[in-house]
Protein backbone atom coordinates (compact mmCIF):
# COMPACT_ATOMS: atom_id res chain seq x y z
CA UNK A 1 0.00 0.00 0.00
CA UNK A 2 1.35 3.41 -0.80
CA UNK A 3 2.45 6.00 1.48
CA UNK A 4 -0.38 8.46 1.15
CA UNK A 5 -3.00 5.59 1.91
CA UNK A 6 -1.36 4.56 4.87
CA UNK A 7 -1.04 7.87 6.13
CA UNK A 8 -5.07 8.36 5.43
CA UNK A 9 -5.69 5.27 6.86
CA UNK A 10 -3.84 6.59 10.14
CA UNK A 11 -5.32 10.01 9.89
CA UNK A 12 -8.78 8.35 9.81
CA UNK A 13 -8.42 6.03 12.40
CA UNK A 14 -5.98 7.81 15.21
CA UNK A 15 -6.83 10.93 14.48
CA UNK A 16 -11.12 11.18 13.95
CA UNK A 17 -10.73 13.28 10.83
CA UNK A 18 -13.86 11.52 8.78
CA UNK A 19 -13.78 9.98 5.84
CA UNK A 20 -11.70 10.20 2.73
CA UNK A 21 -11.16 8.91 -0.81
CA UNK A 22 -8.33 9.04 -3.17
CA UNK A 23 -9.07 8.09 -6.77
CA UNK A 24 -6.07 6.99 -8.98
CA UNK A 25 -6.26 5.14 -12.61
CA UNK A 26 -2.82 2.31 -11.87
CA UNK A 27 -5.23 -0.38 -12.30
CA UNK A 28 -7.25 1.20 -14.77
CA UNK A 29 -10.66 2.27 -14.96
CA UNK A 30 -11.23 0.55 -11.59
CA UNK A 31 -14.72 0.90 -11.31
CA UNK A 32 -15.17 4.20 -13.61
CA UNK A 33 -18.43 3.00 -15.58
CA UNK A 34 -18.97 4.59 -18.37
CA UNK A 35 -23.00 6.33 -19.06
CA UNK A 36 -25.39 3.93 -20.84
CA UNK A 37 -27.00 7.07 -22.27
CA UNK A 38 -26.83 8.03 -25.97
CA UNK A 39 -25.94 11.53 -25.49
CA UNK A 40 -22.57 10.38 -24.18
CA UNK A 41 -20.58 9.32 -27.40
CA UNK A 42 -17.32 10.00 -26.19
CA UNK A 43 -15.01 7.31 -24.66
CA UNK A 44 -12.34 8.07 -22.03
CA UNK A 45 -9.40 5.29 -21.72
CA UNK A 46 -6.82 5.37 -19.08
CA UNK A 47 -3.24 5.97 -20.58
CA UNK A 48 0.08 7.62 -19.42
CA UNK A 49 0.82 11.21 -20.69
CA UNK A 50 4.09 11.96 -22.69
CA UNK A 51 7.13 12.40 -20.25
CA UNK A 52 4.98 11.07 -17.11
CA UNK A 53 5.08 8.04 -15.56
CA UNK A 54 1.57 7.10 -14.03
CA UNK A 55 -1.31 6.55 -16.14
CA UNK A 56 -4.38 8.81 -16.14
CA UNK A 57 -7.77 8.82 -17.39
CA UNK A 58 -7.73 10.71 -20.77
CA UNK A 59 -10.21 12.26 -23.18
CA UNK A 60 -9.58 10.62 -26.51
CA UNK A 61 -11.80 12.63 -29.08
CA UNK A 62 -12.44 16.34 -29.98
CA UNK A 63 -16.20 17.51 -29.88
CA UNK A 64 -17.81 14.81 -27.78
CA UNK A 65 -20.03 14.57 -24.86
CA UNK A 66 -18.49 12.07 -22.15
CA UNK A 67 -19.91 11.09 -19.06
CA UNK A 68 -18.42 8.31 -16.44
CA UNK A 69 -18.64 7.87 -12.72
CA UNK A 70 -17.68 6.35 -9.77
CA UNK A 71 -19.42 5.04 -6.64
CA UNK A 72 -17.74 5.78 -3.45
CA UNK A 73 -17.46 3.01 -0.36
CA UNK A 74 -18.60 5.14 1.80
CA UNK A 75 -19.91 9.07 1.26
CA UNK A 76 -18.07 11.58 2.54
CA UNK A 77 -20.08 14.14 4.30
CA UNK A 78 -19.54 18.21 4.05
CA UNK A 79 -20.82 18.64 7.43
CA UNK A 80 -17.30 17.87 8.60
CA UNK A 81 -15.60 20.17 6.37
CA UNK A 82 -14.59 19.04 2.69
CA UNK A 83 -12.21 19.25 1.02
CA UNK A 84 -12.13 18.39 -3.26
CA UNK A 85 -8.70 17.96 -5.21
CA UNK A 86 -8.12 16.34 -8.65
CA UNK A 87 -5.15 16.91 -11.11
CA UNK A 88 -5.53 18.20 -14.53
CA UNK A 89 -3.31 18.15 -17.39
CA UNK A 90 -4.44 19.86 -20.63
CA UNK A 91 -2.09 18.48 -23.15
CA UNK A 92 -3.37 20.37 -25.77
CA UNK A 93 -4.56 23.49 -23.84
CA UNK A 94 -8.44 24.17 -23.47
CA UNK A 95 -10.27 25.82 -26.04
CA UNK A 96 -13.88 25.75 -25.53
CA UNK A 97 -15.18 22.81 -23.07
CA UNK A 98 -15.42 21.89 -19.87
CA UNK A 99 -13.03 19.66 -17.47
CA UNK A 100 -14.70 20.05 -13.66
CA UNK A 101 -15.93 17.24 -11.75
CA UNK A 102 -19.03 16.97 -10.39
CA UNK A 103 -19.16 15.38 -6.85
CA UNK A 104 -22.62 13.71 -7.14
CA UNK A 105 -24.72 13.53 -4.21
CA UNK A 106 -25.57 9.96 -2.19
CA UNK A 107 -28.59 8.74 -3.43
CA UNK A 108 -29.06 4.53 -3.39
CA UNK A 109 -30.82 5.15 -6.49
CA UNK A 110 -27.96 6.33 -8.37
CA UNK A 111 -26.10 4.12 -10.73
CA UNK A 112 -22.75 4.55 -12.61
CA UNK A 113 -24.41 3.89 -15.74
CA UNK A 114 -27.00 5.87 -15.30
CA UNK A 115 -25.15 9.29 -14.85
CA UNK A 116 -26.85 12.31 -16.89
CA UNK A 117 -26.75 15.92 -17.32
CA UNK A 118 -29.19 16.54 -14.70
CA UNK A 119 -28.09 13.79 -12.17
CA UNK A 120 -28.07 15.90 -8.40
CA UNK A 121 -24.52 16.71 -7.55
CA UNK A 122 -23.59 18.35 -4.22
CA UNK A 123 -20.41 20.44 -5.32
CA UNK A 124 -19.28 21.19 -9.08
CA UNK A 125 -15.86 22.11 -8.85
CA UNK A 126 -13.18 22.77 -11.72
CA UNK A 127 -12.00 24.11 -14.75
CA UNK A 128 -14.24 25.65 -17.94
CA UNK A 129 -13.70 27.85 -20.83
CA UNK A 130 -15.13 29.08 -23.94
CA UNK A 131 -15.49 32.06 -25.81
CA UNK A 132 -15.25 35.01 -22.95
CA UNK A 133 -15.90 32.23 -20.03
CA UNK A 134 -12.99 31.52 -18.36
CA UNK A 135 -12.79 30.11 -14.94
CA UNK A 136 -12.46 27.74 -12.31
CA UNK A 137 -16.52 26.58 -11.33
CA UNK A 138 -17.31 26.15 -7.79
CA UNK A 139 -21.16 25.83 -7.47
CA UNK A 140 -22.86 24.01 -4.06
CA UNK A 141 -26.39 23.05 -4.85
CA UNK A 142 -27.89 24.41 -1.68
CA UNK A 143 -31.11 22.90 0.22
CA UNK A 144 -33.09 25.37 1.95
CA UNK A 145 -33.69 24.02 5.60
CA UNK A 146 -37.12 25.62 5.66
CA UNK A 147 -38.43 25.16 2.47
CA UNK A 148 -36.67 21.96 1.30
CA UNK A 149 -36.04 23.80 -1.92
CA UNK A 150 -32.62 23.29 -3.95
CA UNK A 151 -30.60 25.87 -5.69
CA UNK A 152 -27.42 25.91 -7.20
CA UNK A 153 -25.50 28.93 -5.39
CA UNK A 154 -22.61 30.12 -8.09
CA UNK A 155 -18.95 31.34 -6.70
CA UNK A 156 -18.43 34.82 -8.22
CA UNK A 157 -15.15 35.33 -7.77
CA UNK A 158 -13.37 32.53 -10.20
CA UNK A 159 -9.81 31.96 -10.49
CA UNK A 160 -8.75 31.53 -14.25
CA UNK A 161 -7.83 28.36 -15.62
CA UNK A 162 -4.35 27.17 -16.35
CA UNK A 163 -4.05 26.37 -19.71
CA UNK A 164 -0.10 25.79 -20.46
CA UNK A 165 -0.01 21.65 -21.39
CA UNK A 166 1.18 20.91 -17.87
CA UNK A 167 -0.46 19.03 -15.01
CA UNK A 168 -2.16 21.10 -12.88
CA UNK A 169 -3.87 20.09 -9.12
CA UNK A 170 -7.17 21.69 -8.08
CA UNK A 171 -8.04 22.13 -4.93
CA UNK A 172 -11.57 23.35 -3.50
CA UNK A 173 -11.77 23.40 0.53
CA UNK A 174 -15.48 24.25 2.20
CA UNK A 175 -14.81 25.07 5.96
CA UNK A 176 -17.38 23.81 8.31
CA UNK A 177 -16.41 25.63 11.36
CA UNK A 178 -15.81 29.01 9.48
CA UNK A 179 -18.37 29.01 7.17
CA UNK A 180 -15.58 29.24 4.49
CA UNK A 181 -14.28 28.84 1.17
CA UNK A 182 -10.73 28.80 -0.73
CA UNK A 183 -9.44 27.50 -3.93
CA UNK A 184 -6.14 26.38 -4.91
CA UNK A 185 -4.26 25.47 -8.03
CA UNK A 186 -0.53 23.83 -7.60
CA UNK A 187 -1.24 23.94 -3.79
CA UNK A 188 -1.32 28.24 -3.71
CA UNK A 189 -4.09 30.15 -2.53
CA UNK A 190 -6.07 31.58 -5.56
CA UNK A 191 -9.46 32.90 -4.04
CA UNK A 192 -10.77 32.87 -0.51
CA UNK A 193 -13.74 34.33 1.06
CA UNK A 194 -17.15 33.70 3.21
CA UNK A 195 -19.61 31.14 1.57
CA UNK A 196 -22.22 33.67 2.71
CA UNK A 197 -20.75 36.66 0.89
CA UNK A 198 -19.26 35.56 -2.28
CA UNK A 199 -22.27 32.87 -4.03
CA UNK A 200 -24.81 34.11 -5.94
CA UNK A 201 -27.86 33.57 -4.94
CA UNK A 202 -26.60 34.19 -1.29
CA UNK A 203 -26.83 31.45 0.74
CA UNK A 204 -29.45 32.82 2.99
CA UNK A 205 -32.30 34.06 0.98
CA UNK A 206 -33.35 37.81 2.09
CA UNK A 207 -35.39 38.86 5.06
CA UNK A 208 -37.43 41.02 3.10
CA UNK A 209 -39.48 40.64 -0.30
CA UNK A 210 -41.18 42.97 -1.97
CA UNK A 211 -45.08 42.48 -1.50
CA UNK A 212 -46.77 40.39 -4.40
CA UNK A 213 -50.03 41.43 -3.75
CA UNK A 214 -49.36 45.37 -3.74
CA UNK A 215 -50.60 47.23 -6.12
CA UNK A 216 -50.03 50.71 -7.76
CA UNK A 217 -52.98 52.85 -6.83
CA UNK A 218 -54.35 55.03 -9.85
CA UNK A 219 -53.73 57.91 -8.91
CA UNK A 220 -50.09 57.38 -8.12
CA UNK A 221 -48.17 60.25 -9.98
CA UNK A 222 -44.82 58.72 -11.37
CA UNK A 223 -44.25 61.83 -13.96
CA UNK A 224 -41.35 63.88 -12.70
CA UNK A 225 -41.54 66.19 -15.21
CA UNK A 226 -44.81 67.94 -17.26
CA UNK A 227 -45.08 70.40 -19.61
CA UNK A 228 -45.83 74.07 -18.26
CA UNK A 229 -49.45 73.86 -17.50
CA UNK A 230 -49.88 78.14 -17.21
CA UNK A 231 -47.41 78.85 -20.14
CA UNK A 232 -48.87 80.03 -23.49
CA UNK A 233 -47.72 80.59 -27.17
CA UNK A 234 -46.76 84.36 -27.73
CA UNK A 235 -48.33 86.24 -30.20
CA UNK A 236 -45.71 86.60 -32.44
CA UNK A 237 -44.80 82.94 -32.61
CA UNK A 238 -45.34 82.18 -36.27
CA UNK A 239 -46.13 78.34 -36.56
CA UNK A 240 -46.62 78.25 -40.01
CA UNK A 241 -43.35 80.05 -41.13
CA UNK A 242 -40.86 78.39 -43.66
CA UNK A 243 -38.13 76.34 -42.98
CA UNK A 244 -35.85 78.02 -45.54
CA UNK A 245 -36.46 81.21 -47.71
CA UNK A 246 -35.07 82.45 -51.09
CA UNK A 247 -31.38 84.07 -50.20
CA UNK A 248 -33.10 87.51 -52.06
CA UNK A 249 -29.09 88.60 -52.26
CA UNK A 250 -28.64 86.17 -54.21
CA UNK A 251 -27.25 87.23 -58.45
CA UNK A 252 -27.33 84.89 -61.50
CA UNK A 253 -23.77 84.09 -62.55
CA UNK A 254 -22.74 85.85 -65.50
CA UNK A 255 -22.74 83.25 -68.32
CA UNK A 256 -25.48 81.48 -67.40
CA UNK A 257 -26.88 79.97 -70.15
CA UNK A 258 -30.67 80.23 -69.57
CA UNK A 259 -31.69 78.25 -73.11
CA UNK A 260 -29.64 75.69 -72.72
CA UNK A 261 -31.03 72.22 -71.15
CA UNK A 262 -28.51 70.42 -69.07
CA UNK A 263 -29.39 67.39 -70.92
CA UNK A 264 -29.36 66.79 -74.69
CA UNK A 265 -29.94 63.69 -76.59
CA UNK A 266 -26.98 61.46 -77.78
CA UNK A 267 -26.54 62.38 -81.57
CA UNK A 268 -24.09 59.72 -81.87
CA UNK A 269 -26.74 56.95 -81.01
CA UNK A 270 -28.22 55.20 -83.30
CA UNK A 271 -31.73 52.90 -83.04
CA UNK A 272 -30.44 49.15 -82.42
CA UNK A 273 -31.37 46.93 -85.68
CA UNK A 274 -33.78 44.32 -83.78
CA UNK A 275 -35.81 47.34 -81.76
CA UNK A 276 -39.18 46.32 -82.76
CA UNK A 277 -41.67 49.51 -81.65
CA UNK A 278 -44.74 47.93 -81.63
CA UNK A 279 -43.17 45.66 -78.68
CA UNK A 280 -40.45 48.42 -77.60
CA UNK A 281 -42.63 51.21 -77.96
CA UNK A 282 -40.85 54.73 -79.81
CA UNK A 283 -37.69 54.72 -79.42
CA UNK A 284 -35.47 57.62 -78.08
CA UNK A 285 -31.73 58.20 -78.06
CA UNK A 286 -30.18 58.47 -74.24
CA UNK A 287 -29.79 61.72 -72.65
CA UNK A 288 -26.44 62.63 -71.88
CA UNK A 289 -24.58 66.00 -70.44
CA UNK A 290 -25.34 69.06 -72.79
CA UNK A 291 -21.97 70.03 -73.39
CA UNK A 292 -22.48 73.52 -74.24
CA UNK A 293 -23.10 73.72 -70.23
CA UNK A 294 -19.11 71.87 -69.53
CA UNK A 295 -17.49 75.26 -69.40
CA UNK A 296 -20.41 77.75 -68.14
CA UNK A 297 -21.74 78.07 -64.86
CA UNK A 298 -25.13 76.55 -65.34
CA UNK A 299 -27.78 76.18 -67.43
CA UNK A 300 -31.67 76.18 -68.15
CA UNK A 301 -33.42 78.28 -65.74
CA UNK A 302 -31.81 79.68 -62.83
CA UNK A 303 -33.20 79.73 -59.13
CA UNK A 304 -32.17 81.54 -56.18
CA UNK A 305 -30.73 79.49 -53.62
CA UNK A 306 -32.36 79.00 -50.13
CA UNK A 307 -30.84 80.08 -47.02
CA UNK A 308 -32.21 79.70 -43.30
CA UNK A 309 -35.56 81.35 -42.55
CA UNK A 310 -34.40 83.74 -39.17
CA UNK A 311 -38.21 84.10 -38.68
CA UNK A 312 -38.64 80.60 -38.05
CA UNK A 313 -39.69 78.84 -35.44
CA UNK A 314 -41.62 75.82 -35.86
CA UNK A 315 -44.25 74.05 -33.50
CA UNK A 316 -44.63 75.87 -30.20
CA UNK A 317 -44.79 73.72 -27.18
CA UNK A 318 -44.67 74.26 -23.51
CA UNK A 319 -41.50 74.16 -21.31
CA UNK A 320 -40.85 71.50 -19.17
CA UNK A 321 -41.21 71.94 -15.56
CA UNK A 322 -41.16 69.66 -12.46
CA UNK A 323 -44.79 67.89 -12.03
CA UNK A 324 -45.62 69.18 -8.40
CA UNK A 325 -48.02 65.99 -7.85
CA UNK A 326 -44.64 64.06 -8.52
CA UNK A 327 -45.05 61.02 -5.65
CA UNK A 328 -41.71 59.41 -6.70
CA UNK A 329 -40.84 55.76 -8.12
CA UNK A 330 -43.58 53.38 -7.02
CA UNK A 331 -42.33 50.22 -5.64
CA UNK A 332 -44.13 47.47 -3.69
CA UNK A 333 -43.76 47.47 0.05
CA UNK A 334 -41.45 45.45 1.55
CA UNK A 335 -43.05 42.43 3.30
CA UNK A 336 -40.93 39.92 5.20
CA UNK A 337 -39.84 36.83 3.62
CA UNK A 338 -41.89 33.73 4.38
CA UNK A 339 -38.96 31.80 3.24
CA UNK A 340 -36.48 33.25 5.10
CA UNK A 341 -34.48 31.16 7.47
CA UNK A 342 -30.84 32.00 8.30
CA UNK A 343 -28.75 28.33 7.46
CA UNK A 344 -25.73 29.16 9.86
CA UNK A 345 -24.10 25.57 8.93
CA UNK A 346 -25.05 25.71 5.02
CA UNK A 347 -22.48 22.74 4.65
CA UNK A 348 -24.92 20.37 6.38
CA UNK A 349 -27.15 20.99 3.49
CA UNK A 350 -25.94 20.50 0.39
CA UNK A 351 -26.02 16.72 0.70
CA UNK A 352 -22.93 13.89 1.15
CA UNK A 353 -20.75 12.94 -1.57
CA UNK A 354 -21.45 9.35 -2.83
CA UNK A 355 -19.69 9.14 -6.21
CA UNK A 356 -17.18 11.00 -8.74
CA UNK A 357 -18.33 11.82 -11.86
CA UNK A 358 -17.20 13.52 -14.90
CA UNK A 359 -20.06 15.25 -17.37
CA UNK A 360 -18.54 17.12 -20.07
CA UNK A 361 -18.44 18.45 -23.37
CA UNK A 362 -15.26 19.40 -25.10
CA UNK A 363 -13.93 20.83 -28.16
CA UNK A 364 -10.45 19.34 -27.11
CA UNK A 365 -8.92 16.66 -26.64
CA UNK A 366 -5.98 15.29 -24.55
CA UNK A 367 -6.94 15.95 -21.27
CA UNK A 368 -5.98 14.06 -18.11
CA UNK A 369 -7.87 13.68 -14.98
CA UNK A 370 -5.98 11.53 -12.17
CA UNK A 371 -5.71 11.45 -8.08
CA UNK A 372 -9.00 12.17 -7.27
CA UNK A 373 -9.41 13.15 -3.52
CA UNK A 374 -12.97 13.88 -1.75
CA UNK A 375 -11.95 14.14 1.77
CA UNK A 376 -12.64 15.95 4.99
CA UNK A 377 -8.53 16.62 5.66
CA UNK A 378 -7.07 19.36 3.96
CA UNK A 379 -3.63 17.39 5.25
CA UNK A 380 -4.50 14.42 3.36
CA UNK A 381 -5.60 16.25 0.36
CA UNK A 382 -1.88 18.16 0.88
CA UNK A 383 -0.10 14.84 1.57
CA UNK A 384 -1.77 13.86 -2.17
CA UNK A 385 -0.31 16.80 -3.55
CA UNK A 386 3.04 16.20 -2.09
CA UNK A 387 3.23 12.44 -3.01
CA UNK A 388 1.81 12.23 -6.51
CA UNK A 389 1.51 16.03 -7.98
CA UNK A 390 4.81 17.39 -6.64
CA UNK A 391 7.02 14.36 -9.03
CA UNK A 392 5.19 14.96 -11.79
CA UNK A 393 5.69 18.45 -11.79
CA UNK A 394 9.43 18.24 -11.16
CA UNK A 395 9.47 15.86 -14.83
CA UNK A 396 7.71 18.18 -16.66
CA UNK A 397 9.67 21.19 -15.05
CA UNK A 398 13.02 19.53 -16.20
CA UNK A 399 11.54 18.91 -19.28
CA UNK A 400 10.41 22.15 -20.36
CA UNK A 401 14.09 23.20 -19.29
CA UNK A 402 15.20 20.93 -21.62
CA UNK A 403 13.28 21.85 -24.30
CA UNK A 404 13.46 25.44 -24.08
CA UNK A 405 17.68 24.92 -23.79
CA UNK A 406 17.41 22.87 -27.09
CA UNK A 407 15.29 25.33 -28.59
CA UNK A 408 18.15 27.77 -27.56
CA UNK A 409 20.89 25.61 -28.89
CA UNK A 410 19.12 25.10 -31.96
CA UNK A 411 18.29 28.32 -33.10
CA UNK A 412 22.01 29.39 -32.02
CA UNK A 413 23.00 26.50 -34.00
CA UNK A 414 20.77 28.19 -36.99
CA UNK A 415 21.80 31.62 -36.71
CA UNK A 416 25.66 29.63 -36.69
CA UNK A 417 24.83 28.34 -40.34
CA UNK A 418 23.05 30.80 -41.59
CA UNK A 419 26.40 33.36 -40.50
CA UNK A 420 28.65 30.57 -41.90
CA UNK A 421 26.69 30.25 -45.03
CA UNK A 422 26.72 33.26 -45.85
CA UNK A 423 30.48 34.47 -44.84
CA UNK A 424 30.80 31.42 -47.53
CA UNK A 425 28.66 32.87 -50.23
CA UNK A 426 30.65 36.34 -49.73
CA UNK A 427 34.22 34.47 -49.36
CA UNK A 428 33.31 32.69 -52.85
CA UNK A 429 31.99 35.86 -54.53
CA UNK A 430 35.34 37.67 -53.51
CA UNK A 431 36.67 34.83 -54.92
CA UNK A 432 34.98 34.97 -58.36
CA UNK A 433 36.15 38.71 -58.45
CA UNK A 434 39.54 38.19 -57.53
CA UNK A 435 39.93 35.31 -60.55
CA UNK A 436 38.02 37.99 -62.97
CA UNK A 437 40.91 40.45 -62.20
CA UNK A 438 43.20 38.40 -62.92
CA UNK A 439 42.05 37.01 -66.57
CA UNK A 440 41.75 40.14 -67.67
CA UNK A 441 43.34 40.16 -71.14
CA UNK A 442 46.25 42.32 -70.77
CA UNK A 443 47.44 40.20 -67.88
CA UNK A 444 47.42 37.24 -69.50
CA UNK A 445 50.89 37.38 -71.13
CA UNK A 446 52.16 37.45 -66.94
CA UNK A 447 50.23 34.49 -66.21
CA UNK A 448 52.94 32.43 -65.17
CA UNK A 449 54.40 35.49 -63.36
CA UNK A 450 51.33 35.81 -61.98
CA UNK A 451 50.51 32.33 -60.16
CA UNK A 452 51.82 32.95 -56.92
CA UNK A 453 50.18 35.95 -56.82
CA UNK A 454 46.59 35.04 -58.09
CA UNK A 455 46.91 31.47 -55.85
CA UNK A 456 47.62 33.90 -52.63
CA UNK A 457 45.43 36.25 -53.53
CA UNK A 458 42.19 33.55 -54.21
CA UNK A 459 43.02 31.61 -50.68
CA UNK A 460 42.96 35.38 -48.75
CA UNK A 461 40.13 37.56 -50.75
CA UNK A 462 39.13 39.00 -47.75
CA UNK A 463 43.12 40.09 -47.38
CA UNK A 464 42.74 41.28 -50.90
CA UNK A 465 39.70 43.41 -50.11
CA UNK A 466 41.10 45.06 -47.08
CA UNK A 467 44.01 46.33 -48.91
CA UNK A 468 42.08 47.98 -51.91
CA UNK A 469 39.91 49.86 -49.26
CA UNK A 470 43.11 50.97 -48.01
CA UNK A 471 44.12 51.91 -51.30
CA UNK A 472 40.52 53.89 -51.70
CA UNK A 473 40.71 55.54 -48.14
CA UNK A 474 44.78 56.58 -48.90
CA UNK A 475 43.48 59.77 -50.94
CA UNK A 476 40.98 60.74 -49.03
CA UNK A 477 43.41 60.63 -46.20
CA UNK A 478 46.23 62.39 -48.03
CA UNK A 479 43.77 64.93 -48.83
CA UNK A 480 42.72 65.64 -45.61
CA UNK A 481 46.08 65.80 -44.47
CA UNK A 482 47.13 68.33 -46.96
CA UNK A 483 43.65 70.56 -46.08
CA UNK A 484 44.64 70.22 -42.23
CA UNK A 485 48.23 70.95 -42.88
CA UNK A 486 47.16 74.12 -45.09
CA UNK A 487 44.53 75.20 -42.36
CA UNK A 488 47.60 74.85 -39.86
CA UNK A 489 49.85 77.13 -42.42
CA UNK A 490 47.09 80.02 -42.36
CA UNK A 491 46.74 80.44 -38.71
CA UNK A 492 50.56 80.52 -38.55
CA UNK A 493 50.56 83.18 -40.99
CA UNK A 494 47.79 85.18 -39.16
CA UNK A 495 49.74 84.59 -35.49
CA UNK A 496 52.96 86.20 -37.80
CA UNK A 497 51.57 89.10 -39.35
CA UNK A 498 49.77 89.59 -35.55
CA UNK A 499 52.73 89.82 -34.21
CA UNK A 500 54.66 92.14 -36.76
CA UNK A 501 51.95 94.62 -37.48
CA UNK A 502 52.72 98.37 -37.55
CA UNK A 503 50.61 99.33 -34.54
CA UNK A 504 52.05 96.35 -32.58
CA UNK A 505 55.32 98.35 -32.87
CA UNK A 506 53.95 101.70 -32.14
CA UNK A 507 52.78 100.02 -29.40
CA UNK A 508 55.46 98.42 -28.20
CA UNK A 509 57.78 101.22 -28.75
CA UNK A 510 54.98 103.70 -26.73
CA UNK A 511 55.29 100.72 -23.83
CA UNK A 512 58.91 100.50 -24.28
CA UNK A 513 60.00 103.90 -23.14
CA UNK A 514 58.15 103.78 -19.58
CA UNK A 515 59.84 100.53 -19.27
CA UNK A 516 63.45 102.01 -20.35
CA UNK A 517 62.51 105.12 -17.80
CA UNK A 518 61.84 102.40 -14.83
CA UNK A 519 64.38 100.04 -15.86
CA UNK A 520 66.80 102.89 -15.14
CA UNK A 521 65.74 104.14 -12.02
CA UNK A 522 65.60 100.43 -10.54
CA UNK A 523 69.09 100.25 -11.51
CA UNK A 524 69.95 103.12 -9.17
CA UNK A 525 68.22 102.23 -6.28
CA UNK A 526 69.91 98.64 -6.12
CA UNK A 527 73.45 100.76 -6.65
CA UNK A 528 72.67 102.96 -3.71
CA UNK A 529 71.09 100.20 -1.55
CA UNK A 530 74.79 98.04 -2.59
CA UNK A 531 76.76 101.31 -1.13
CA UNK A 532 75.06 101.66 1.88
CA UNK A 533 75.02 98.01 2.63
CA UNK A 534 78.54 98.45 2.16
CA UNK A 535 79.26 101.02 4.54
CA UNK A 536 77.12 99.33 7.11
CA UNK A 537 79.42 95.46 6.73
CA UNK A 538 82.63 97.65 7.38
CA UNK A 539 80.45 98.35 10.62
CA UNK A 540 78.65 95.61 11.06
CA UNK A 541 79.93 92.68 8.93
CA UNK A 542 77.54 89.86 10.31
CA UNK A 543 74.16 91.88 9.93
CA UNK A 544 75.17 93.28 6.07
CA UNK A 545 75.88 89.33 5.39
CA UNK A 546 72.28 88.38 6.81
CA UNK A 547 71.06 91.32 4.51
CA UNK A 548 72.56 90.48 1.57
CA UNK A 549 71.75 86.58 2.10
CA UNK A 550 68.13 87.54 2.40
CA UNK A 551 68.17 89.67 -0.59
CA UNK A 552 69.38 86.94 -3.03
Amino acid sequence: MERSALLLLALVACCGLGSAVHLEFSSGLDGWTHSSDDKYNGVFEVATPEGLTSQALKVTEKAKHYGISKLLAEPVDPANSLVLQYELKLTNGLTCGGAYIKFVTADQAFTPSGLKDDTPYSVMFGPDKCGSTNKVHLILRHKSPKTGKIEEKHLTKTPLVETDGKTHVYTAILRADKNSYAILIDGEEKQAGSLFEDFSPAINPPRTIPDPEDKKPEDWVDEAKIPDPTAQKPEDWDEDAPRTIDDEAAVKPEGWLDDEPAEVDDSSAEKPEDWDEEEDGDWEAPRIPNPKCKDAPGCGEWKRPTIPNPAYKGKWSAPIVDNPAYKGVWKPADIPNPDYEEDSDPLTNIGKVGAAAIEIWTMDDGYFFDNVVISNSEEEAAQVREDKWAPKKALEDAKEAKDQAEAKAKADAEAAKTKTEAAAVADDKLKKAVSAVFDLPFLKPLEAQLKPVRAFCEAKPVLVLGGLVALLLLPISLLLTRRISSQQDEVGEAKKEDATGEDDDEADEAEAKPAAKSSKKAQEEIEEEEEEEEEEEEEQPKAGARRRARRD
